[in-house]
């Protein structure tokens, strides 16, 4: 529910995102690698992990330099 959260926030915003589907064991193995677990939504915005949509929403907008609602 996170996840879609997350998408459908970045597709209102306009703004480009990559969605790999941990359910296909290379994307998993490959968020795994390169940050140590298995959360998702795991969102990197300049190089910053960020770990979950709903809680971290503010924290995303201020990243993105977007108006809060």
């Amino acid at each position: 529910m996170d996840c879609e959260a997350a998408k459908r926030f970045f597709s209102e915003q306009k703004i480009e995102f990559e969605d790999k589907n941990v359910e296909d064991y290379w994307n998993r193995e490959e968020l795994v690698q390169k940050y140590g677990q298995l959360l998702t939504p795991t969102i990197i915005i300049d190089d910053e992990k960020i770990l979950g949509f709903g809680i971290n929403r503010e924290k995303i907008v201020k990243l993105l330099k977007l108006k809060s609602k």
